[in-house]
């Protein structure tokens, strides 16, 4: 059995993953071809080189082949976690705030709701590898 990525937390709602039982549901990532021989290292490359002070914190082979990496680095409100499932031609990862404040007495969370999805655009943009989304199909 190898590792999978969890969906978001409902507390959480910035948080993007492409798990599909998440309710902010994103696509996995596809490597070209071009890139599949060294996808994690490009992948530990351009986190490092487009996110404030990141820290790789975990990367190891899964037992089914895969790699898996997790990267922190400063968010809104304190650390933010990346985490990176690499198999095959396909990336699945989840991206999202340690920390959630609310505004009392809303259940409104302070910060950008979108930071996640903009940090994952910013990370995919260096890599250059194709990030399908629900806007590209309409």
């Amino acid at each position: 059995m190898g590792l999978k990525i969890r969906p978001c937390p409902s507390i959480n709602p910035g948080c993007v993953s492409t798990n599909p039982r998440s309710s902010s549901f994103a696509f996995p990532l596809t490597i070209p071809a071009n890139s599949s021989d060294n996808a994690i290292q490009r992948l530990k490359e351009a986190i490092l080189e487009t996110q404030k002070n990141a820290k790789i914190q975990i990367l190891q082979d899964t037992p089914d082949g895969g790699q898996y990496l997790q990267a922190e680095f400063d968010g809104g409100f304190g650390r933010d976690v990346l985490e990176f499932l690499v198999k095959g031609d396909l990336v699945s990862y989840r991206c999202m705030a340690t920390k959630v404040t609310y505004l009392y007495p809303f259940t409104t969370a302070l910060g950008n709701s979108k930071g996640q999805e903009e940090r994952m655009k910013k990370i995919t943009d260096q890599l250059g590898w194709y990030a399908p989304s629900f806007e590209a199909m309409d």
